[in-house]
């Protein structure tokens, strides 16, 4: 973003809580157009008759083409069961929905009129509603209780605009006449202290477990650190110089002695180190800033009277806005804290080890004698632990993400409706690393799933981005005002927003719960496991001045976190394997998401398998790829280094032809049954446990490279660019594994030597008029249908091609080769000549004949299109029968003398691929079989094509090996798919055997 984006005000410090955009300004231009990712969240509620999805597109998609159900969105009253108890009319003025500019707070809350209404949610305590989730392409069905609410507590008149909670405490930061730290006892729920010293609101509150320390921040540009055990204050630091304005973020990096970041709005990012002295300028505490310090008692009616010097307003270069040093006139913190009265009959159980609070002597005891000995160290930010200006806008959010290698990655966020990912050095340093500009909004709150973020923004959108390979994976409508938090539990996200509204999302994006949570903004939210650890609370605190306690779920969604313990022989492969098998990876539009988390999925078992695994972007809107490395040990000389090629994309099921869930694993008989579990899941993870097994015995002597597509049943779709942009990732290459058909039947243990090519083309037959009456114009024009039949007919008939020249170049019969066909046709009861036809004669093939029009009997198209398909084998060459087909379809069209247009286009080519039967890697794959086997494999080709084998024979320069794992009745693309148990793991023992025998060519 430049200096001159018209979306920067030149007062940049003059605004409020919000970045300083123009309301009539238009979102971005990449946004201006809703891509198929872009979702629109309804309201949840029960339907009766029809089963609906909770995640819809917003009515102007339809007309991307979707083939999308868009059903009607309705409206929910709110329970009466659960609503809060009356709070004293505060003096401040509510704050409405939307963003919070200064200009909204002179208005009472306004229903924003969208596509849909917010005005009343429903919420139901004991289960929530019956939804009937639509099992569709992104989603299954869950079902999961609403979140109850269980506590209600309060600070009385002020607002709270920070949130952070631990093992024993509620944290809730105030703005108001203190501007008070409000800690509220988990155990009693009841404010016990205030922590005082803040001369400005509290924005943000961070808690740091092991350091047992609370950082708090505020608007007049400091930074406290408490202790969470004796609550006495630690460290005030302060920006450099003095300028940073309002501090709203922070974040936390616990290498190097630790690393403390803060977002201020002075749009930079500044941080301090306390592994030691470090660059910092140190201060002696002064006396005003030590007598505001107080651990302060509450009562239960009240607080303890002591007496407080009013706040004053810390100066520097740039005075942070008033709105948050302006409390309600006459407002009082700590009052009392009312129950819910769903658990107000329920007494709290107190520990009785536990002081639930400490008398004026305990707080006269801390003060003379704890703070002398233990006084707060003052430290200033040096200029060299600054990263000025790291946004054009105030730097609203951020979050610290763990990297592999013990890396980690800040994530910042701003006004400037920019998000920047930084690399975060060890013991505080920034360098930049991705950037994720033009959004449309600015940016205040961030979550982490996963590999997944997610950014919250003005006006309710929600983008979320896979920070393996930087894709924009959705764009969601989720609310209709500012995301001012988002907390993750498990597979949930959790977002709230200044309307008062929180939404549940799971792992699809589907809305699983919505309700009201506060009658103001949801300032912040919290996730934190129930006291006696059998649950977990959800923690949301708002400007209308309560903290409320959630009892929420752990979802029981797919289960990609557990670790893949590589002991044992087959259980880890059919553990992995049951886990991958449950994601649906088709590679068409409608699975785009699902094939996202199978590839990540598939990286995650893989690096717990032992590799070195990443997730490879493909071209835009196509699958991710997988690349994954098992580095073999160093014996001292070069490694061999083989490519084992895969997918992890399916064929679609449809589940009223299978006999068991195509997305669950199961086994009967010996065989194991699901999607993908011969193409190509099965195969992969034999490859994977193999290297894995090896690996932990300390045998594995060569590196093994996996590279695993998502577009495979597609045509591989940007496979080659993918893997030429990475080919330096990759490394050199000494031969090529594939795994990726079957035997020639059930008995046999095979070895691909090889393929037929492919070519498929697309002929059009067209005319300007529109579709005609037979009736009327039936045999006074010339028919499209006819001249396509006509062309058609003129490739082939009864004898074969006729190309000029197709048969030329066929590699003539050799004895040796007719010998090992004849001892397939003998094994496998086959016929010779049948062999001879689809494994070494090329072939033409209409797959289909479309026309425009109605499909009547009665009409003429005025259109037809026809899709045929070439088969080749050695020797043709791919780019002369591709240009011979095209010239002898529009010679033939031309001889027709025709008016109508003819148009012939290839869409997609691969050429042939046979091996040597003398290649070392050969014949030590057909060694390793017979190993396990114990019979020498039948040496076959194959009529079909893998498109990627010769590309990638040729682009790495290295031979190629085909390993069929599965039998011929497998069903790879049909109903009730399968794979015998024991073809998968004495296929991983193939495998093994194979990688110790590379080890010595």
């Amino acid at each position: 973003m430049s200096l001159d984006d018209d979306r920067i005000l030149p007062h940049l410090y003059d605004s409020l809580a919000t970045p300083p955009l123009s309301p009539t300004l238009s979102p971005p231009g990449r946004h201006l157009k809703r891509s198929p990712n872009h979702l629109t969240f309804p309201l949840l509620t029960p339907r009766p008759s029809a089963p609906s999805t909770p995640i819809l597109l917003s009515p102007s998609q339809h007309t991307l083409g979707l083939d999308l159900d868009l059903r009607p969105i309705y409206d929910l009253p709110i329970a009466k069961s659960i609503n809060p108890p009356p709070v004293p009319p505060p003096t401040l003025l509510p704050i409405p929905p939307g963003s919070l500019h200064p200009s909204q707070f002179l208005n009472p809350p306004i229903s924003l009129g969208l596509h849909r209404k917010l005005t009343d949610l429903q919420i139901h305590v004991n289960g929530g509603p019956d939804l009937d989730n639509k099992i569709d392409s992104l989603t299954r069905e869950r079902k999961g209780k609403m979140p109850a609410l269980s506590h209600l507590l309060s600070v009385g008149n002020g607002r709270i605009l920070s949130l952070a909670a631990d093992d024993r405490y509620v944290y809730a930061g105030c703005q108001s006449l203190d501007n008070e730290i409000t800690v509220f006892s988990r155990a009693s729920l009841q404010p016990m202290y205030r922590l005082l010293g803040h001369e400005g609101s509290v924005l943000a509150l961070l808690v740091i477990e092991d350091r047992d320390w609370l950082v708090s921040s505020s608007s007049s540009g400091d930074v406290r650190i408490w202790s969470t055990k004796s609550l006495e204050l630690i460290y005030i630091i302060h920006p450099c110089d003095d300028t940073s304005g309002d501090i709203y973020s922070l974040a936390w990096d616990e290498r190097e002695g630790g690393t403390l970041y803060f977002g201020s709005q002075s749009a930079s990012i500044e941080w301090v180190n306390f592994a030691g002295p470090g660059p910092v300028r140190r201060r002696k505490i002064s006396a005003s800033a030590a007598s505001v310090v107080q651990v302060v008692p509450l009562k239960t009616n009240g607080i303890d009277p002591l007496s407080k010097p009013g706040p004053s307003q810390r100066s520097g270069r740039y005075k942070p806005h008033t709105f948050f040093d302006n409390p309600p006139n006459g407002s009082r913190s700590g009052a009392s804290t009312p129950k819910s009265p769903i658990v107000s009959a329920i007494p709290t159980p107190v520990p009785a080890s536990r002081k639930d609070y400490i008398s004026s002597a305990d707080l006269d005891t801390l003060s003379l004698n704890d703070r002398a000995e233990h006084p707060a160290t003052e430290l200033e930010v040096s200029p060299d632990s600054r990263r000025p200006f790291a946004h054009y806008g105030y730097i609203y959010a951020m979050i610290m993400i763990d990297r592999p290698n013990g890396r980690k990655w800040l994530v910042s966020g701003s006004g400037d409706s920019d998000v920047k990912i930084w690399e975060a050095e060890m013991g505080g340093g920034l360098t930049l690393v991705r950037h994720f500009d033009a959004l449309p909004g600015g940016v205040l709150s961030f979550a982490v799933r996963d590999s997944l973020l997610y950014a919250g923004l003005q006006a309710g959108e929600i983008v979320v981005w896979d920070l393996e390979t930087s894709a924009c994976v959705r764009t969601i409508e989720a609310h209709d005002a500012d995301v001012m938090a988002m907390t993750v539990l498990g597979s949930d996200v959790y977002t709230t927003s200044a309307d008062g509204r929180v939404l549940r999302m799971n792992e699809e994006f589907d809305c699983t719960a919505a309700f009201k949570a506060h009658n103001g903004t949801v300032m912040s939210s919290t996730v934190v496991p129930t006291l006696r650890g059998d649950g977990w609370e959800l923690i949301t605190t708002g400007s209308d001045s309560f903290v409320k306690i959630w009892s929420v779920e752990l979802p029981k969604g797919l289960d990609h976190d557990n670790e893949i313990d590589v002991e044992g022989e087959g259980d880890v492969m059919l553990y992995a394997l049951s886990k991958l098998v449950a994601v649906p990876t088709v590679s068409d539009d409608a699975h785009r998401e699902s094939c996202r988390q199978g590839a990540h999925l598939l990286k995650k078992i893989l690096s717990q398998l032992g590799a070195i695994s990443e997730v490879l972007s493909g071209e835009q809107g196509k699958n991710p790829l997988v690349l994954a490395t098992f580095e073999g040990r160093d014996t001292g000389k070069p490694r061999k280094r083989l490519l084992f090629y895969g997918h992890y994309d399916v064929q679609p099921a449809a589940a009223e032809y299978w006999e068991t869930d195509p997305w669950v694993l199961s086994g009967r008989n010996g065989y194991l049954y699901g999607r993908g579990v011969t193409d190509n899941k099965g195969p992969i993870l034999a490859v994977a446990c193999a290297a894995a097994s090896l690996r932990q015995r300390r045998e594995l002597e060569v590196d093994l490279v996996m590279i695993i597509e998502g577009e495979e049943e597609a045509g591989s779709r940007g496979f080659a660019s993918t893997v030429r942009a990475h080919k330096a990732d990759i490394g050199h290459i000494d031969a090529v594994l594939l795994s990726n058909s079957t035997w020639i039947d059930e008995a046999d243990p095979c070895v691909v030597f090889g393929m037929r090519g492919v070519v498929y083309a697309n002929l059009t037959v067209s005319n300007s008029v529109e579709d005609l009456h037979n009736g009327v114009d039936g045999g006074a024009t010339v028919e499209p249908m006819f001249d396509i039949v006509r062309v058609l007919g003129a490739i082939s008939d009864s004898t074969g091609v006729k190309l000029p020249g197709f048969y030329d170049s066929v590699r003539p019969e050799t004895p040796g080769e007719m010998s090992l066909l004849r001892d397939v046709a003998s094994a496998s009861g086959r016929q010779l000549e049948e062999l001879v036809r689809v494994w070494r004669q090329p072939s033409f093939s209409i797959a289909s004949i479309t026309a425009s029009g109605s499909g009547n009997k009665t009409v003429i198209p005025n259109k037809v299109t026809a899709d045929i398909s070439m088969r080749i084998v050695p020797d043709q060459e791919l780019d002369d029968i591709v240009k011979g087909l095209k010239e002898f379809c529009e010679n033939t069209f031309k001889e027709l003398k025709s008016p109508n247009q003819f148009e012939i286009k290839v869409t997609h080519s691969a050429s042939w691929w046979l091996t040597s039967l003398d290649s070392p890697y050969f014949k030590a794959l057909e060694a390793s079989i017979q190993d396990v086997w114990g019979v020498q494999p039948l040496k076959i080709r194959e009529g079909g094509t893998v498109p990627t084998v010769f590309w990638l024979e040729k682009e790495f320069g290295a031979p190629c090996v085909h390993l069929p794992l599965g039998q011929s009745s497998d069903a790879g693309h049909l109903a009730n798919e399968r794979m015998r148990l024991l073809n998968l793991r004495n296929g991983k023992r193939v495998i093994e055997a194979y990688l110790t025998r590379l080890a010595s060519i």
